[in-house]
């Protein structure tokens, strides 16, 4: 199982990687979902599969952005937290896909 933060090695900002661990664990305590099952969901009831790429550790999505206002509403993040974490997703979506994401970066860590 992937650690957490294992996809996001450049974050350096303590702020940013604790709002990226929170929104991971998020994740991972969905209930009855957890990040593969949500992963399956989002890749069969988008219009569009949002899966851009994967590797052992993570999945690397391009989500639109009502995908981050869900998140935003149900972890309580302020707007300054919201616009953090989506920069850190970013960042670290471009550096490891090579590219920015077509909409919002979105990167969930392996169980």
């Amino acid at each position: 199982m992937a650690a957490p933060l294992d996809p996001f090695g450049d974050v350096d900002d303590e702020a940013a990687r604790d709002l990226v661990a929170r929104h991971q664990a998020f994740v991972r305590d969905l209930p009855d979902v957890g990040v593969d099952g949500l992963v399956y969901e989002y890749r069969t009831q988008f219009h569009q599969d949002p899966l851009v790429t994967q590797d052992a550790t993570a999945y690397y999505l391009s989500v639109r952005g009502h995908v981050w206002d869900e998140f935003a509403d149900r972890m309580g993040l302020s707007d300054e937290e919201l616009a953090e974490l989506r920069e850190a997703h970013a960042e670290q979506f471009a550096a490891h896909v090579g590219e920015p994401a077509g909409d919002e970066a979105m990167i969930l860590t392996k169980e």
